[in-house]
């Protein structure tokens, strides 16, 4: 079955440009004030203006966009430095300090053996800077007149490199450990399901095998209607669990021969309720719940527990009830033999847009 990490690297990639832009936003802060109060007016703008558009970037962040918020951010660092080297009073501290952020950031996307390349870069790139001070073809900002005075500098580049790839390095372990614990665990969570998927079976009389058809038609189904690997996995597991709350409806009704009388139907229709009942508090399987709770809901809005109707009803419910009923038919049940496959693709389609999703239909007709 497929796995899915609740701890990604893209959670890991916006908790770390959060902290990246709180840093930037704070220090373009104390360093604007900084520059006001010894009149460095042609700092002021680009850095107060750095540190408001900070707040959107990291809304922008929260919502996932994490990539993008990185490419704005880095773009305003780069401006707000080029604006400094365009004036007589810029601050040097932003400038300097704007490359460790920008290895940082080039690190956080590219792995931790991008920090010397990126390393090197921000050295090549301020001798550059230097070099261009040093023989007048721009005002002195950052205050250099010698390249030995850059060697604090540099050491202090390589030293920012080194920590960078240590906090890098750590991270990746810690997210390859969790990676690693989290699959072990679904592999077990998924082994108690498909236990738990035969027993039900045991006591419904189902023919063997029969979960396990139903989750590789779910599977087959939602990948061709192009859900993601996450949402196959949930389908998955609701298709394994669709019918538990039938352990809560005693054997008398649920073994019954003959047909059942109108209480003992309504007793058994609630199985979808005590399957909820019985799920709900499991966060691992919430969205598995869907299934389990909505799979006798109809299109028309006939269905139970609650008379959904059309879209309302859960897609991953509207995916299984089709192929449940595929595989019901074409099974010989006690008290009737199996349907031929004609017979149950013309009750399909006679049932499309009645019982059945006609959209989900017409892709499980191209598929069997």
């Amino acid at each position: 079955m497929s796995n899915h990490l609740t701890l990604s690297e893209k959670d890991q990639r916006i908790r770390t440009l959060s902290a990246i832009t709180w840093i930037v936003l704070i220090a373009s802060v104390i360093l604007g004030f900084l520059n006001i109060q010894s009149k460095s007016w042609g700092s002021v703008i680009p850095l107060l203006s750095l540190a408001l558009i900070c707040a959107p970037l990291l809304w922008l962040n929260s919502k996932g966009q994490y990539i993008l918020a990185a490419l704005i951010l880095g773009s305003l660092i780069l401006l707000v430095i080029t604006l400094n080297l365009s004036n007589g009073d810029g601050v040097r501290d932003p400038g300097i300090l704007a490359y460790p952020i920008l290895i940082m950031m080039g690190v956080l996307f590219f792995g931790r053996r991008a920090a010397p390349y990126f390393s090197l870069a921000a050295i090549a790139s301020l001798a550059g800077i230097v070099y261009l001070e040093i023989h007048g073809y721009i005002h002195p900002t950052i205050g250099i007149t010698r390249f030995n005075d850059l060697l604090p500098i540099l050491i202090l580049f390589l030293a920012a490199t080194a920590l960078i790839w240590v906090v890098v390095d750590a991270m990746e372990n810690q997210l390859a450990h969790a990676r690693e614990s989290e699959a072990e665990i679904r592999a077990e969570y998924d082994l108690t399901l498909a236990a738990w998927a035969k027993v039900l079976e045991y006591r419904d009389r189902e023919k063997e095998g029969h979960s396990h058809r139903l989750v590789n038609l779910s599977t087959q189904l939602a990948r061709a209607l192009g859900l993601n690997p996450q949402e196959v996995a949930h389908l998955e597991r609701g298709a394994l669990l669709h019918d538990i709350g039938k352990l809560a409806i005693p054997d008398e009704i649920l073994l019954k021969p003959g047909a059942l009388n109108d209480a003992e139907r309504k007793l058994l229709q609630q199985h979808p309720v005590f399957a909820k009942q019985m799920l709900s508090h499991i966060s691992f399987l919430q969205p598995a719940v869907e299934v389990a709770y909505s799979h006798h809901e109809r299109w028309d809005g006939l269905g139970y527990p609650e008379g959904l109707k059309g879209a309302a009803i859960p897609l991953s419910a509207r995916i299984f009830a089709v192929v449940e009923q595929w595989d019901v038919l074409t099974s010989d049940r006690p008290y009737r033999k199996a349907w031929t496959k004609e017979a149950v693709i013309a009750h399909l389609r006679e049932n499309a847009g009645k019982i059945y999703d006609p959209d989900i239909v017409n892709v499980f007709l191209t598929i069997i």
